[in-house]
């Protein structure tokens, strides 16, 4: 009889989705390609990279304007996405956390998504801003319903951290492989109408379709591993460890996320490697510019950039069950602070020791965003173990909205930063050329430090993980026992 490292069971006992290949675990690998697929891919790309160009160019909008339209949507979608959150951890089917809501919010997603595109050319600005305002904020709320639930799929679908790793590295794929898809087919479907316009029109409706397709897909393939009855066994037993028959409060709920020191040491060491992302994104275009020579070499630098984040999850792969989790993300974000500060130190003198350089310094990267997502479901364990409270609504909620507002804190330093070294729209001193460096692979590599002295005090390593999942498993044991003890007196 094989027994399972992870987990310390024996294989013939494990269930079907901690297996790291069985029927419900390759359906769930599935599920979270489709997903995400349909969810930060295909439409999500077409509206993150096309809807300003649309209104500016063909519905006579300003650019300020649906900026500032866009703007407020980013406000409203982290609002949505702790809301998301709550409701997710507040209520549940006989399936669980997620399944229903793909089923349910498929259609209205799709709705938003065609009717985006399609306010009339002849309509005032006023109507048009009116238009963009409501569907563009329906959308952000309606592809949170699933978007978040798709967040969750680590932690809700297996407790075992290779099963867990794999569903991360799928859904990072199907970021990637979305955004690529849409990529291509959008001058094609373009060309083939009379007008331009129409053929976004079209390519929306077509995207529209595409993703209830594969919405609707994910809520046939996933299973999760907590169905209604271990939820409500979770629940009673928060109730006996708090004394009180009350259902979990909303104080209650944040004061158990707050004191759970696993997902805020989490969130600390993600907020700093969500700023060293953005940073890199948004300087991005004025290192190609000023530093490398041209926006011509825009394309190399996000192939040498992308590419080794596609491969270097696969190695991950083959090591997370030697290795201890804490050790890889811990090893990771060193590595990617050290090449990302001797690509500072180096520059671009020589052209092959920064492509070099950057290599590593991506695929360490790729590696820490699997490994700490990992982290994540390792705190949600320990946070039911703790507090009687199992959070994967609201404790991934959260990540996203933290997300949303590096972005933000990226842009302003950016902005600062230019400003104080100088440099004005076309042209830039030594002293700003500095400054881009900086901010492209400086500041990025110092925040990376940060992260990794956080993750040093605050993750815990697999042992400490192991012993919270095996108690946890023997309380689910023994209630499943009790219950059939009761079963026949009932």
């Amino acid at each position: 009889m094989r027994t399972d490292e992870r987990l310390g069971v024996s294989s013939e006992l494990m269930y079907e989705g901690d297996k790291a290949f069985s029927p419900t675990t390759i359906k769930n690998y599935c599920a979270a390609f489709t997903s995400t697929f349909a969810c930060q891919g295909l439409a999500y790309t077409m509206f993150a990279s096309f809807l300003t160009f649309v209104y500016t160019e063909y519905l006579g909008v300003g650019a300020a304007t649906i900026g500032g339209v866009m703007a407020i949507g980013v406000f409203v979608d982290m609002a949505t996405d702790i809301i998301m959150g709550i409701v997710c951890d507040r209520f549940h089917t006989k399936h669980g956390k997620a399944k229903h809501w793909f089923f349910w919010m498929a259609f209205p997603v799709a709705v938003t998504i065609g009717l985006m595109w399609m306010v009339p050319v002849s309509a005032s600005t006023a109507l048009k801003v009116i238009w963009a305002a409501v569907i563009y904020n329906l959308y952000c709320t309606f592809l949170t319903t699933v978007r978040l639930p798709a967040f969750m799929f680590p932690s809700i679908v297996s407790d075992n951290s290779k099963v867990r790793m794999i569903v991360i590295w799928i859904a990072s794929y199907a970021v990637n492989i979305g955004a690529t898809v849409t990529g291509w087919i959008i001058t094609p479907v373009i060309k083939a109408f009379d007008t331009e316009l129409a053929g976004y029109r079209a390519l929306a409706w077509i995207l529209a379709g595409t993703t209830v397709v594969f919405i609707i897909l994910t809520g046939i393939l996933l299973t999760e591993k907590r169905k209604g009855v271990d939820l409500e066994r979770i629940e009673a037993e928060r109730k006996a460890m708090k004394g009180t028959e009350k259902s979990i409060g909303l104080a209650e709920q944040f004061s158990s996320l707050v004191c759970n020191k696993y997902w805020v040491g989490y969130q600390a060491a993600g907020l700093f490697n969500s700023l060293s992302l953005g940073l890199t994104i948004g300087s991005m275009a004025y290192f190609a510019q000023y530093i490398l020579g041209g926006m011509e070499n825009i394309g190399m630098l996000i192939t040498v950039m992308n590419i080794p984040m596609m491969v270097a999850p696969l190695i991950i792969l083959g090591v997370v069950k030697f290795f201890d989790g804490k050790a890889i993300a811990v090893c990771c974000c060193v590595g990617g602070a050290i090449f990302s500060l001797l690509m500072w130190a180096f520059g671009v003198n020589t052209m092959i020791i920064f492509i070099v350089l950057m290599v590593i310094r991506q695929s360490f990267g790729s590696c820490l965003n699997g490994s700490q997502a990992v982290l994540l479901t390792r705190a949600i364990d320990y946070g039911e173990w703790k507090f009687g409270v199992r959070q994967e609504g609201l404790g991934s909620s959260f990540a996203g909205a933290f997300q949303k507002i590096t972005m933000g804190i990226s842009s302003a330093v950016l902005g600062f930063v230019l400003s104080a070294a100088g440099y004005s729209g076309g042209s830039v001193n030594e002293q700003a050329a500095g400054a881009i460096k900086f901010l492209f692979l400086g500041m990025p590599g110092l925040c990376m430090v940060v992260a990794t002295l956080i993750f040093i005090f605050f993750t815990m390593n697999n042992k400490d993980w192991t012993k919270i999942r095996e108690e946890l498993d023997a309380r689910a044991l023994k209630d499943a026992a009790d219950r059939a003890a009761r079963t026949p007196a009932e």
